[in-house]
C-alpha cells in the first residue's frame, strides 16, 4: 500500500472517530487525567486481543472463538488455583488450553479447510459450554494475592496491565516487521500464489497465526480475571466484538493483506474511549454496541470508497 493510499485509508478512520472523540472531550471528566489511565486499562483486554486478530485477519480469516476462550482459559487456571495449585502453573495450564484452541481451528481451516467462520464460531460456543460446565455455570473469585496484582498492581507506577500490553504490542510489531514470518504472513493475505510458487507452506502460516491469537486470548482472558478477581463464564462476549473493531478502526483490511499490529493497538485505545464516553454520558451497555457497530460500518464504507476512487485515479480514469 502506497502513501497516497494509506493518507486515504487513515483518512477514512479519522474523520468518523475524530468526530465523535471531539464530541467526548466536551463530556465532563473525559479528558481527567485518572480517567485517561483507567481507559488504557481497560483497553489492554481488548488491545492484546487485537494483536492476535491482526494476524487472522491479515490472512483473510476471523477469529470468532475469543469470547468463549476469554472465559474458558481463565476457568481453567481459576479452579486450578482454588484447588490449591500455584498461580504461575495455574496461568500456564490457562494458556496451554487457549494454545490448543487456537491451533485447533488452526487445523481446521489449513488442513481440513473448514472456513474460519464456522471453525471459530464452533469452538468459541464450545469453549464457551465448557466454561459454564466445569462450574455449574457459576463465577468463581478469591483468587491468590499474586494473581490478582498482575491486573491491578502496578511496577515503578506504571500499572502491569499496560506493561502487558506494550510487551504483546512489541511481540506483535517484531513478528510482523522484523522476521520472514511476518513478510510470509502478509504475503498469505495478499497473494497466496505467490506464496506457493516460493515453495511456503500456507497451511503451517494459517496455523501458526490462528494458534497465536488463541494465545492472545488466553492471556486476555487471564488478565481480565486478575483485574475483576473473579472468572465469569459469559465474561468474553463484550470483548470479541471490541477486538474484531479494534483492527477494522486501526486500518486492518478485511480484504486481507494489509494492517498493522501497532494501529490495531491504537484502535483498541479508540475503542476504549469511545466505550469510556458513552459510560459517562449515562448509554447502557447494550447500545454501547449500537454505537460501536455504526462507527464500524461508516468506517468499512467510507474505506471501500476511498480505496475505489484511488484504483480508478491510478488507472487514469479521473
Amino acid at each position: 500500500m502506497n502513501i497516497v493510499s494509506a493518507a486515504r485509508r487513515g483518512l477514512a478512520i479519522l474523520i468518523p472517530v475524530a468526530a465523535f472523540l471531539a464530541l467526548g472531550s466536551r463530556v465532563p471528566h473525559f479528558l481527567d487525567l485518572s480517567n485517561l489511565l483507567n481507559v488504557v486499562r481497560q483497553s489492554s483486554i481488548t488491545g492484546i486481543c487485537a494483536v492476535g486478530m491482526t494476524f487472522v485477519i491479515v490472512i483473510k480469516g476471523i477469529d470468532l472463538s475469543l469470547a468463549g476462550l476469554l472465559a474458558f482459559c481463565p476457568m481453567i487456571s481459576g479452579v486450578l488455583m482454588l484447588a490449591g495449585v500455584d498461580p504461575p502453573a495455574s496461568m500456564a495450564a490457562g494458556m496451554l488450553a487457549g494454545i490448543a484452541m487456537g491451533l485447533f481451528n488452526g487445523l481446521m481451516v489449513s488442513r481440513l479447510t473448514v472456513p474460519a467462520f464456522i471453525t471459530t464460531l464452533v469452538v468459541g460456543q464450545i469453549s464457551q459450554g465448557l466454561a459454564l460446565t466445569i462450574n455449574g455455570g457459576s463465577s468463581i473469585g478469591a483468587f491468590p494475592d499474586s494473581f490478582v496484582f498482575i491486573g491491578n498492581g502496578a511496577i515503578g507506577g506504571i500499572p502491569l496491565s499496560d506493561l502487558l500490553l506494550l510487551a504483546f504490542l512489541a511481540l506483535g510489531f517484531f513478528i510482523e516487521r522484523l522476521t520472514p514470518l511476518g513478510n510470509h504472513i502478509y504475503a498469505l493475505g495478499g497473494n497466496e500464489t505467490v506464496l506457493r510458487q516460493e515453495g511456503l507452506s500456507a497451511a503451517r502460516l494459517q496455523f501458526f497465526v490462528f494458534g497465536f491469537s488463541g494465545f492472545c486470548a488466553a492471556v486476555s482472558g487471564l488478565l481480565l480475571s486478575a483485574q475483576l478477581d473473579t472468572v465469569q463464564p459469559t465474561q468474553g462476549d463484550a470483548y470479541q466484538l471490541d477486538a474484531i473493531a479494534a483492527c477494522i478502526i486501526g486500518g486492518v483490511d478485511l480484504a486481507g493483506g494489509r494492517g498493522s499490529v501497532p494501529m490495531a493497538v491504537i484502535g483498541a485505545l479508540i475503542i476504549g474511549c469511545l466505550r469510556n464516553v458513552l459510560d459517562l454520558l449515562g448509554i447502557h451497555p447494550f447500545m454501547q454496541n449500537v454505537f460501536i457497530g455504526s462507527i464500524i460500518i461508516v468506517i468499512v464504507y467510507l474505506s471501500g470508497v476511498i480505496r475505489r476512487h484511488g484504483e480508478l485515479a491510478t488507472r487514469g480514469t479521473l
